[in-house]
């Protein structure tokens, strides 16, 4: 189709694919109503481009795991070998070429992105090609054997890949190719989405967030007009035509229909039109009355090429010929150009397929589909027999949903939990009996909530009768709505949580090794919500202690998870969990010790870490652990990256931030934070979702312009979203922030409302900052009684950090000379631990001190090496507070002066660096850091230059962390 007014769209275009030329790479989503020229601009951009793959959604493959993805990459395959182990494998059980378990999203997206991105060679032949709306893989020859540049750029420059009629990819393709574009940078690679959407044209993106996207509308008049002029034999009347066009909103497909078939009259202005005039939604009505006139032999063959959409033609010829028509009754629908001729009968627009089986009568289209199930019979087909039983089924069938289950479990044994759920959605619609039609529902919701559906799984759950499920099932369906109402966000389900997994525990009733993944799963969203919870600790307590009853304590604690000893890991976390909250530091940190190194221990699986990643770094945080914390997440991050698990990663750098934060290595936290960011976007995660997981934390060592009233707000939210782990954190950042404001008596009444004097519990980090606040308010009694906890704490704990916190708090409290002896113990266990924060701390405490004793040398000393440890972190507020000490003692005290320095290292290229001078080559740093290698040759060769080095060696001498 010639393009009519479509020079904005068309230099856009044009603009990415220039950029690409030059190693530049970019995703676009081209977003509008049917028929509005999507599909022409995406054939525009092919016709720039000489290596370009095409492929188009199909309606009834949506519901099948990766079927797009295959067809996209199908040229490409031949050249897995080169992915690593890790995404190959992945990739080939997602494509059906090898068994396996289900494959990562993630892997399976970082291998088309390697696989999109690599070599590529010129084609030696453009020949003839399928068009894009025939559901093929539309492709140039050409193979990745093609040289590299220096630049990372192949030889033969940029490549475009299209997805056109993106609405109707299956659920794991387009995760997939979305997340592809998110992440692409420097391949010279453009991707580019045609997405149909109704409405509102600015709406929800779906799994496209946060790909860039172009509103595509109808054509402005004068383009409208012309493009009516010339698809039409007759003279138009320009008064006429301006009001065609502006009563079709400019669409061409609709004015390019109406055109042919109004009347020379109705065109020259003598004779009224036909109103209203069918754009959008009532283009469809448009073609199922055009349809309704055809011939039964007609109807019968497009109904059957409708339901056929994507299959071979010999199928669609056979089951025609069960029914008695042949492809020469498609002649008046070829004739009225709806579809195309020599089976596979492809439909020129998606509206015309819909319009033929929206429009067909129910019985008729159980018929195509009964005949198109019985010659589909190849076992490689067997997923679409199926599905054509079921839409061939006109009541409750047992063999046919027994079958689709069958089906559901090998899409999600190729990670298709979309199709999983859908399959066994439509299995439980044929279920006759009541009682395995809910279970079935209860299956469709798991998996659901594995695919992300988490609003599809409450609405199937909502279907069902909790109360009158077995126990195991109903067991099932409270773990899932639970998790379900958490993910989306609903103010209950934070709330109600723990609750339905305790309930879900007792429902498990002897399967204890499910009723204790439940109870385990209730303390982390016991955490969460706190003192929101509907449930109590003591409460969660006494389950776990019911279901540890009568284990018997290892003799290798650390070995037991490794080797399924009785009680297993959750046995140990659930025992660890009772024993603290009933006796607390007096008496329980054994068990949670026995825990925590069962979490530790380096023989653990990475699913395992992975899934009690949180309550290990709670309880690390219990036992003043920092040493295990950090490895646990270091380790957590090794694992996350090496099997695919992104949002295992993004909770680890949350994680990461947050511990970093609380030990003021806040360089450390920055890059968790960062890496989080760019995460949370190549996950598409918005900006509004993005502001939960802000770190108050770290913002507060900062002060960040406007934070109070920033904060002040989240606080609410927490509140509202009954999110209480949050609300008790940032409660805890605004009392640091208080007492480095020198706001003494509001730091005491915030962090007195987070611990319980006389019994140190979960907050006892908060204790060394209530005794500063609480001494330097005048509230002696409670500065007294926080010390005593904190030194329960200390004996019980007996690390480092907690040691040098408490001498720090008894120097403050001690009146006497003998509060320099314990400044020097303070400052001898916290120098050299990871805690900098605190050990710059004991030195601004003890040069305040000194200051006041008159000791202006030992006090410039001290004070001199806190504003050092706080300047090269950027603390601002302890930073600042320092500096009026310095003030007070004489002479001027400086800023430093933050130049914009060009030469610094982006987190990106920190991130490149560190791993290209630890020995990684290109490869491994692209699958460890989810780029292409492409990106990475960009990034490293900018590492190069800042940094003014030429290889590897150099890099390993000149890059220090």
């Amino acid at each position: 189709m010639r393009l009519f007014g479509r020079e904005a769209e068309r230099a856009a275009l044009d603009a990415l694919l220039s950029a690409a030329r030059s190693g530049r790479s970019a995703g676009l989503v081209l977003r509008g109503e049917a028929g509005v020229g999507k599909t022409a601009l995406l054939r525009y951009a092919e016709s720039r481009a000489t290596n370009a793959l095409w492929i188009s959604g199909v309606e009834p493959e949506s519901d099948f795991p990766y079927a797009a993805l295959h067809r996209l990459l199908i040229p490409l395959l031949d050249f897995r070998s080169r992915l690593p182990e890790a995404q190959r494998a992945a990739l080939e059980v997602a494509c059906g070429l090898a068994d396996g378990p289900p494959p990562d999203l993630y892997l399976v997206s970082l291998a088309a992105l390697t696989l999109l991105a690599g070599p590529r060679r010129r084609p030696a032949d453009s020949g003839s090609r399928p068009g894009p709306r025939e559901g093929g893989s539309r492709h140039d020859p050409g193979d990745f054997g093609g040289r590299e540049r220096p630049d990372g750029m192949a030889a033969a420059g940029m490549r475009l890949c299209v997805v056109d009629d993106a609405q109707w990819l299956d659920q794991e393709s387009l995760r997939a190719l979305a997340f592809v574009a998110r992440r692409l940078h420097a391949e010279g690679v453009v991707l580019l989405f045609g997405l149909r959407v109704e409405g509102d044209p600015g709406g929800d993106p779906g799994l496209l967030a946060g790909v860039p996207a172009r509103e595509i509308g109808g054509l402005a008049p004068d383009a409208a007009v012309a493009l009516l002029t010339h698809v039409v034999d007759t003279t138009v009347d320009r008064a006429r035509a301006e009001h065609i066009a502006r009563a079709t909103g400019g669409n061409p497909l609709a004015l390019t229909d109406l055109a042919q078939e109004l009347t020379a009259d109705q065109l020259g202005g003598s004779v009224a039109l036909p109103e209203p005039a069918p754009i959008g939604s009532r283009l469809e009505a448009h073609y199922a009355a055009r349809i309704a006139g055809y011939p039964a032999a007609t109807r019968t063959w497009l109904l059957l090429a409708a339901a056929n959409a994507g299959g071979p033609g010999d199928r669609l010829t056979e089951a025609a010929r069960s029914l008695g028509v042949a492809p020469g009754d498609a002649a008046p629908a070829e004739a009225d150009r709806m579809l195309t001729g020599s089976p596979p009968s492809a439909f020129r627009h998606p509206l015309m397929r819909s319009a033929v089986y929206g429009g067909a009568a129910p019985a008729d289209r159980r018929a195509a589909h009964r005949a198109l199930s019985a010659i589909t019979t190849a076992e490689a087909d067997a997923d679409h027999r199926a599905w054509h039983l079921a839409a061939a089924a006109d009541g409750p069938d047992e063999t046919t949903a027994a079958e689709l289950e069958r089906r559901a479990d090998r899409a999600g044994a190729r990670g298709g939990h979309t199709a999983r759920a859908t399959f066994l959605t439509r299995a439980a619609e044929l279920t006759p009996d009541p009682g395995q039609r809910a279970a079935r529902q209860v299956r469709a919701a798991e998996a659901s909530l594995a695919a992300g559906a988490y609003a599809r799984a409450l609405l199937l759950l909502d279907g069902v009768d909790e109360s009158t499920l077995p126990g195991p099932v109903r067991g099932s369906a409270l773990m899932t709505r639970s998790l379900a109402e958490v993910n989306t966000g609903t103010p209950d389900g934070q709330r109600l949580g723990a609750a339905r997994c305790l309930a879900a525990a007792q429902a498990f009733g002897d399967d204890r090794a499910r009723a204790r993944r439940a109870v385990v799963q209730a303390i982390e969203l016991a955490r969460s919500a706190e003192h929101l919870s509907a449930v109590s600790e003591p409460e969660i307590a006494a389950e776990a202690a019911r279901l540890t009853a009568g284990d018997r304590p290892p003799a290798e604690p650390e070995t037991r998870a490794a080797k399924g000893e009785p009680g297993g890991l959750d046995g140990l976390i659930l025992a660890g969990y009772a024993a603290f909250t009933v006796d607390g530091y007096d008496g329980g940190l054994s068990a949670v010790r026995r825990a925590l190194d069962a979490i530790l221990d380096p023989g653990l699986s990475d699913d395992a870490l992975l899934a009690r990643m949180v309550v290990g770094v709670n309880f690390a945080t219990l036992l003043w652990d920092d040493a295990g914390k950090i490895g646990l997440l270091r380790r957590a991050e090794t694992a996350a990256r090496r099997t695919g698990a992104l949002h295992s990663l993004d909770l680890v750098h949350y994680l990461g931030a947050m511990t970093w934060s609380l030990l003021g290595e806040l360089n450390e936290a920055d890059r968790h934070d960062a890496a989080g960011l760019r995460l949370r976007a190549a996950l598409g995660m918005t900006d509004e979702q993005a502001q939960v997981w802000r770190h108050p934390e770290l913002a507060t060592w900062r002060t960040e312009p406007g934070l109070r009233e920033s904060v002040g707000a989240a606080l609410g939210v927490f509140e509202m979203l009954n999110l209480g782990g949050l609300h008790a954190w940032t409660r805890l950042s605004l009392g640091v922030l208080d007492n480095a404001e020198g706001q003494y008596a509001s730091a005491r009444d915030t962090l007195s409302g987070l611990v319980e004097l006389g019994r140190p519990h979960r907050y006892a980090y908060a204790l060394p900052d209530l005794v500063e606040a609480a001494l330097r308010s005048g509230d002696r009694r409670t500065a007294k009684l926080a010390a005593a906890d904190l030194a329960v704490v200390a004996n019980a704990c007996g690390t480092p950090r907690v040691l040098g916190v408490l001498e720090r708090s008894r120097a403050l409290l001690t009146t006497s000379d003998e509060a320099e002896d314990h400044y020097r113990q303070a400052i001898g266990h916290l120098t050299g631990e990871v805690s900098h924060g605190d050990t710059a701390r004991a030195h601004l405490l003890y040069g305040e001190w000194l200051r006041r004793q008159r000791r202006r040398r030992d006090a410039r000393e001290q004070l001199g090496t806190a504003l050092e440890m706080f300047e090269s972190v950027r603390a601002e507020v302890f930073a600042e507070r320092t500096r009026k000490e310095l003030r007070a003692l004489g002479g001027t005290v400086l800023h430093p002066v933050r130049e914009r320095n060009e030469t610094a290292l982006t987190p990106q290229e920190a991130a490149v660096a560190r791993l290209a001078r630890d020995g990684g080559t290109n490869a491994e740093i692209a699958a460890n850091l989810f780029l292409s290698p492409n990106t990475v040759d960009y990034h490293l060769r900018k590492v190069y230059r800042k940094l003014g080095v030429r290889s590897r060696r150099q890099l390993r001498d000149g890059l220090h962390d």
